[in-house]
């Protein structure tokens, strides 16, 4: 049965119930956008200007719905928002509409201040789409979360796509954003720090055992060398 409490492909998207317009009326568009892509990236898709379109409309339509269309997104929005959090600007993430959009430190800390204030995504039911508590608060916090707790690591990473995707054979370079959500990495993430998360995963899976995961990390590794974890 279809666990439809999740978030799992872009299409999944609509799903997604709106914030009530009184809590984001007086929040920049840039910092509501960065929220969209906080929550692309937690749940392991694509950033790619399309879905941060369609996030963005249906978490706040009071401001990214189409002027006269509410049930229609204003791509033009989204994309002048994207415009405005680029380095040269706000300096809020990296990347373009071909490859794709990441935020960087400054861009987390916005969409995370507003994930305090708005509460994570729901479904028109009323079902949370994520839990406040998993929040990537700071890259140490998740570390020292991995050393002391391997099991519940070993759990994580079987709940991945990119573990999904290796179990059917089916990974492949193009899946960059899904080693970065296992890893709890962003593009801007220090070299050591990229480095360290992977290795913190390898002794996991050796202090309890886990040839299965290990022989994945050591797949993963050898897959992406662009993500500079080797």
């Amino acid at each position: 049965m279809t666990d439809t409490n999740k978030i799992t492909h872009e299409r999944d998207l609509v799903k997604v119930a709106a914030k009530p317009a009184a809590s984001y009326t007086d929040i920049a568009l840039t910092s509501l956008t960065a929220f969209s892509l906080y929550w692309l990236h937690t749940w392991q898709l694509r950033r790619t200007i399309e879905a941060i379109t369609i996030l963005n409309w249906r978490l706040f339509p009071e401001k990214f719905a189409m002027v006269g269309f509410s049930e229609y997104p204003d791509a033009f929005r989204t994309n002048r928002s994207l415009m405005q959090m680029q380095p040269k600007y706000r300096n809020y993430l990296t990347g373009a509409a071909v490859k794709g959009y990441s935020l960087n430190e400054r861009g987390i800390d916005i969409a995370q201040e507003l994930v305090r204030t708005l509460g994570v995504p729901t479904t028109d039911q009323g079902l949370a789409l994520g839990s406040q508590d998993a929040v990537i608060l700071r890259h140490k916090k998740i570390d020292r979360a991995r050393s002391i707790e391997p099991e519940r690591e070993m759990k994580r990473v079987r709940t991945t796509k990119l573990y999904e995707k290796w179990k059917s054979g089916s990974m492949s370079e193009r899946d960059l954003i899904h080693v970065h959500a296992m890893l709890g990495i962003f593009d801007h993430t220090p070299l050591a720090m990229r480095r360290r998360a992977l290795r913190d995963l390898e002794k996991s899976a050796v202090s309890t055992h886990d040839t299965e995961v290990k022989q994945f990390l050591d797949d993963v590794r050898k897959t992406f060398p662009q993500a500079r974890i080797g």
